[in-house]
Parts: structure tokens; C-alpha cells; sequence
């Protein structure tokens, strides 16, 4: 069988998602597989829509992985949540088809970068959140959020994945489609909280957390719109947004063609 689960982890203690082979300290992956090879003895090999980095959370993870072992999605679910640690829960899981790959098959991400501005810092949103006591024009960073829509080259703000596989030969492409980008003030619950809110086919390896560091700059008129633009428009890496801290960022959504059966529009993701 093939099965799809949602995860929802916090990243502070591991090393991102992916395993590492030849460095210390777990990853997302690593406790999974060893999760599913407890139930099944099995040895899976867990693939995930998305390979966060080290510190970055997520409430919207899509994996898969193949087992022989005949429980029903359901029970997996259960399973795998009695004995993975705190960190790291399933939310939902399914039987797929076999043509389904959480990250090849995947149409569209969505990451959430939580921002709280305000004088004093918050304990409950520590972990999650980037403390930045500047004002911030939110209206002006939102604005140079436009300037990211659609498809064009964002080396400016990362770089390919494929630059780390020796099997890939270069030139490696940082050409990616925008499809949604914007910063907004949290008013129901905590003005403090400002949300920056990314769409795209897919994302270069520290993509999101150079483009905030760079959107901070202009939210503090640091950096003009034109000037975010040219950044945009040269793709040139040196300039002087840097990447924001990882603890902000979440991978909140991950979308599939409707034929996969895999919908982020349930309730639980």
C-alpha cells in the first residue's frame, strides 16, 4: 500500500526534515521511519512534500511512504501517534494510489511566517514566532509582496535544491511561480502579530526566510519599493536582506490534483 498522512510538527529540536546520514541529531524523517519500522518492522522510506529546514515547523506536512504491513490508514494514524514523541503528530492518513508522491505530485506549497511586533515579547508565541519590537509598516511590506507574484527567477532570495545533488549537473533554475504573497496585521486576536503568507509551485532552499529578512527592511524604511523591485528584477543574492530566523516560519498547506484523493481543504490541516 501507499499511505499519505498529514503531520504537524514543531521544528525546534530537530535538524529539519530530511535525514542526515553523516550529521548528528534527529530529523522529522528519521523519527518517522523509525516510527513506522516499530509497528511494521519494516524499514519504509518516508518522503515528504516539503524538506523544511532546521527549526521550522509545520501544521500542513503531507508525507508518504509503502508498507507491506496490512493495517487500515485509520489504524495507522493511531499508531503512529501512540508511539511517535510529542513533537511530532499525524493528523490524518489515507490509501493512495501508487502513482502519488508527496513531493513530485504536489501542485502548490503554502508557508506562514509569524512575526510579533510589539514592545514587550511573548512567552506562549516564543517558540513560533519572531520577536521584532521596530514598527513596522505592514501596509509597505505588503505592497513589495505584489512584486513577488507570478513566474520569474528568485535567486535573489535562494537557491536551487538541485545545487546540493551531484547527480544534478548545472545550471541549476531558480525560476518559480508566486501565486500568492502577502503581509497582514492579526486584529481578532493580537494586533502584535503580523502573518507573512507565501504561495508557490515550489520554493529555492532558504527562499521564504531571505524574502522576510528583506521585507523587514522595507516595513522599517530601510528599503524603498523600487529598491525591493530591483532586487526582484536583478536576482542578484548580494544585497542587504538577510534571512530571517527559522522559528517563524510553518509550512501550513501543500496541494494535489484533485485525482489523488489528498485535499488540504479538510478542517484538521
Amino acid at each position: 500500500m501507499n499511505i499519505a498522512c498529514g503531520i504537524e510538527y514543531d521544528g525546534t529540536d530537530f535538524h529539519g526534515f530530511q535525514r542526515q546520514p553523516d550529521r548528528h541529531g534527529q530529523t522529522v524523517q528519521g523519527v518517522l521511519e523509525a516510527a513506522i519500522a516499530s509497528i511494521s518492522q519494516e524499514k519504509s522510506v518516508v518522503n515528504g512534500a516539503g524538506r523544511t529546514d532546521a527549526g521550522v515547523h509545520a501544521s500542513g506536512q503531507v508525507i508518504h511512504f509503502r508498507t507491506a504491513f496490512h493495517l487500515s490508514p485509520e489504524t495507522w494514524q493511531r499508531a503512529l501517534n501512540a508511539v511517535l514523541p510529542n513533537a511530532v503528530a499525524v493528523r490524518w492518513a489515507r490509501k493512495v494510489p501508487e502513482s502519488f508522491h508527496a513531493r513530485f505530485s504536489a501542485v502548490s506549497r503554502s508557508y506562514r511566517y509569524s512575526i510579533w511586533n510589539d514592545s514587550a515579547p511573548t512567552a506562549l508565541l516564543a517558540r513560533y514566532s519572531y520577536y521584532h519590537p521596530q514598527a513596522l509598516d505592514v501596509d509597505l511590506m505588503n505592497g513589495a509582496c505584489q512584486l513577488l507574484l507570478g513566474r520569474k527567477d528568485f535567486g535573489a532570495f535562494g537557491r536551487s535544491p538541485d545545487e546540493t545533488n551531484p547527480r544534478k549537473k548545472g545550471p541549476h533554475s531558480c525560476i518559480r511561480t508566486m501565486l500568492q504573497a502577502r503581509c497582514i496585521r492579526e486584529d481578532a486576536r493580537a494586533k502584535a502579530l503580523i502573518y507573512c503568507d507565501f504561495t508557490a509551485d515550489a520554493f529555492l532552499t532558504g527562499m521564504v526566510r531571505r524574502t522576510v529578512g528583506t521585507l523587514l527592511l522595507v516595513g522599517q524604511k530601510r528599503l524603498s519599493l523600487a529598491e525591493f523591485a530591483a532586487i526582484v528584477q536583478n536576482a542578484d543574492k548580494t544585497h542587504p536582506g538577510s534571512a530571517a530566523p527559522p522559528h517563524g516560519l510553518c509550512l501550513v498547506r501543500v496541494d494535489y490534483p484533485e485525482e489523488f484523493g489528498v485535499s488540504n481543504n479538510d478542517e484538521d490541516i
